[in-house]
């Protein structure tokens, strides 16, 4: 047996390396040993209240994602992704140089074939003093609403939100928004929103480095319908003497808004008044409607996001004026006895002036002024009198005064 065994052993030795080798080669043909790379892969941070309770904040300066190299078997490597690795960084072991170690291990199954490796091995920490600021919430809408509506207003339930962190990441921040999608809509609403905090380039502030004292806000939107109305210029108040409104013009002439149902079906119009108090030259001016409506229109909201104005331009010229010169049909006596008889003299200076815009005096007559005087309980003998007139038409009337002589009237004889 011995023999048998020993029989050729050299050979036998070198046909078992053979085949050792010939497997070896095989297996590492079919499923070889490759190495490969995984990149960013968040570290979590565990027991940072360990800062907290010594009086600081942290920043994480490097080292808050890891990047590995993974060697073992294609068949296992092949088949990792980012999320089959943990990686932990405990403040319970920050040192003096604030750094904290990170360790990474791999959740699969046969793990402990894996060699792994660290590209950065520690968190770079700095440490700051505690900042809290107030902010004002913001609400950042998106999407349109539903034809023929308009979002009027929006309101946050809370007014402030206080923020706290480090020195410089609470520093970092610019505003605190939520947004609201207002897609589709075409009624008011009201929902909860996440807060999010914004640099001033409009970046999303890493909600790890920073905390709000209420994580979400209570938004109320308010849609209103809309309606496009005639926009209506008119005057307050009277220009100098001697001068009257000639024309009013502006533009646009009309103004799409929004308001309540309620109160859009009681809108014909939006009447804008400009003062002309003391005027004596043409008035040019423009008027944000925006603010007009808020004062005199509350309740109701432009459409234009960036705002209207109205421009005015107002006329203001010198009064016209036409001059009569009477004879004496022109004046009515008026309350004259029937025991006197009267004559009108000195019409010289009988002169009744009338002044307004060229096209209202244009055609005015004598007789559209309605002259006359009242000699009511005069007895016989030779008064002045004042003109008065029965006109009441736009034009001012300036008469002046007559004298008039009663006399008793005679007897006819037959």
């Amino acid at each position: 047996m011995k023999n048998r065994i020993l029989h050729n052993l050299g050979l036998k030795i070198g046909s078992l390396i053979i085949a050792m080798l010939l497997w070896l080669t095989i297996t590492n043909i079919d499923d070889p040993t490759i190495t490969q790379t995984f990149k960013n892969i968040p570290v979590q941070i565990t027991n940072d209240e360990v800062i907290a309770s010594r009086g600081y904040e942290y920043l994480v300066e490097a080292g808050d994602t890891v990047t590995l190299k993974v060697k073992g078997r294609r068949s296992l490597v092949d088949l990792l992704r980012n999320e089959d690795f943990e990686a932990v960084a405990d403040f319970n072991n920050l040192n003096k140089m604030y750094m904290v170690p990170i360790n990474v291990k791999c959740l699969i199954e046969n793990a402990d074939e894996l060699n792994i490796s660290l590209q950065n091995e520690n968190m770079a920490v700095r440490l700051e003093d505690p900042l809290t600021l107030p902010f004002a919430v913001r609400v950042i809408t998106s999407g349109k609403v539903r034809e023929g509506y308009y979002c009027t207003d929006t309101s946050v339930s809370s007014s402030l939100i206080q923020v706290t962190g480090s020195t410089s990441s609470v520093s970092s921040v610019k505003e605190i928004a939520v947004k609201v999608d207002l897609e589709g809509r075409m009624t008011s609403f009201t929902d909860q929103y996440e807060l999010v905090a914004y640099d001033s380039e409009g970046n999303v502030v890493d909600p790890k480095k920073i905390s709000f004292n209420q994580n979400s806000v209570e938004v109320t939107t308010d849609i209103c319908p809309v309606k496009n109305v005639p926009i209506e210029v008119v005057t307050t108040g009277d220009p100098e003497e001697g001068y009257y409104v000639d024309k009013i013009e502006f533009a646009p002439s009309s103004v799409m808004i929004a308001a309540p149902q309620s109160m859009l079906s009681h809108i014909t119009k939006i009447e804008v008044s400009v003062d002309t108090e003391g005027a004596d030259t043409t008035i040019e001016k423009a008027i944000d409607l925006s603010e007009y409506l808020e004062v005199h229109y509350k309740g109701t909201h432009l459409t234009e996001d960036d705002g209207m104005s109205v421009g005015v331009m107002i006329t203001i010229k010198p009064l016209a004026e036409k001059r009569f010169e009477l004879v004496e049909g022109d004046i009515e006596l008026l309350n004259l006895s029937d025991k006197l008889d009267g004559v009108l003299y000195s019409l010289w200076n009988a002169v009744v002036t009338i002044s307004g815009s060229e096209e209202e005096i244009a055609d005015v007559t004598v007789e559209d002024l309605g002259l006359y005087i009242d000699v009511a309980d005069c007895n016989e003998g030779t008064y002045t009198r004042q003109m008065k007139y029965r006109y009441d038409g736009p034009v001012k009337v300036s008469a002046g005064s007559v004298m008039v002589r009663l006399t008793e009237k005679k007897e006819t004889t037959i």
